[in-house]
């Protein structure tokens, strides 16, 4: 679970999954992994609560915030079960269909989506979702669900290729969704927030939309390739039926102004291309610099035998860094 701001809603997650567990899934082994993205109020005096009563719950404090992927993606590289599940903290996604997918995680099938099959939301929240994935769908994979996924299941041999990918910007939509792997649906309805209020800003959705397709695709920079062509080939027409008119027709050359509509046509998609060529360009530099991904502050219940095995990773790591 990523925590940004939510304060005392950590508390009602909790109680929400420790409830389906103890209901449903009495005889599954678990723990509950809030990654805290850098939280400016209260949430970690209320994790730290939690990990202090319950010891199945641990707690990641991240330095700053990172955004909800990288959190989810911190929450899996430190996860000790065999099936890692994602569950938003406003609770808009009902835990009770983890039993559900759990029941669906079996072999070949290797990740499992809950799909929204209603959301209770506003008229443009709805309208902009059903946009974003059905461009998903059309220029990334068709594994993506057409109304959206708010929660998935991955099973261990994903579990592992997960700690694999160092992307900065990576997307878990569509790392799962390009996989070559099994994948099964299951379908709920997203109900509208109780607690709290969303921090899913209009930045952070620009963000990621970003991050996806360029992640994921390159149909972007390859259309700027075939608009320019296009425009090419236009501006050599419009040149031909302008000499045909003055040589021919004695039509004279017209104004200044649709020489100024054309400059700035051309002028804004010229813009455009340079700002998707540094979209591309952006992430190589954040990718070639190497820096860490993110900084864990603090963390609570942490198992010794992870402890163990990140000393194990770390001088692995520094022998192969300094082996000649």
């Amino acid at each position: 679970m990523p925590v940004y701001n939510e304060g005392g809603t950590v508390e009602v997650a909790h109680d929400a999954i420790a409830t389906v567990f103890a209901a449903q899934l009495a005889g599954v082994d678990f723990e509950i992994i809030f990654v805290d993205d850098g939280s400016r109020d209260d949430s970690f005096q209320h994790l730290a609560a939690l990990a202090a009563q319950y010891p199945y719950v641990r707690v990641i404090k991240l330095s700053r915030n990172c955004g909800s992927h990288m959190a989810i993606r911190v929450g899996l590289e430190h996860a000790q079960g065999d099936c890692a599940c994602f569950v938003p903290c406003d609770l808009q996604e009902p835990p009770d269909v983890i039993p559900t997918m759990l029941a669906s995680l079996v072999e070949p099938v290797k990740i499992v989506w809950a799909v929204r099959s209603s959301r209770e939301d506003s008229l443009s929240s709805r309208i902009l979702s059903r946009a974003f994935f059905f461009l998903g769908r059309l220029l990334v994979s068709k594994n993506l669900a057409p109304t959206g996924a708010g929660m998935f299941l991955i099973g261990p041999d994903v579990l592992k290729s997960v700690r694999l990918y160092r992307e900065k910007n990576l997307t878990l939509d569509g790392l799962f969704a390009t996989m070559s792997v099994r994948q099964a649906h299951i379908s709920y309805s997203r109900q509208a927030r109780k607690v709290g209020t969303t921090k899913w800003t209009l930045s952070k959705r620009l963000k990621l939309f970003a991050d996806f397709f360029v992640g994921y695709s390159y149909v972007p920079i390859r259309a700027m390739s075939y608009l320019g062509i296009l425009l090419s080939f236009l501006g050599l027409i419009y040149a031909g039926v302008v000499l045909v008119n003055r040589l021919f027709l004695n039509t004279p050359i017209q104004g200044w102004s649709s020489l100024m509509v054309v400059a700035l046509i051309i002028g804004g998609f010229q813009m455009t291309m340079m700002g998707i060529i540094g979209e591309y360009l952006w992430r190589v530099l954040d990718e070639v610099r190497d820096r860490p991904r993110y900084i864990i502050e603090s963390f609570l219940n942490e198992p010794s035998s992870r402890v163990l095995h990140l000393e194990a990773v770390q001088d692995n790591q520094a022998e192969s860094r300094w082996r000649p």
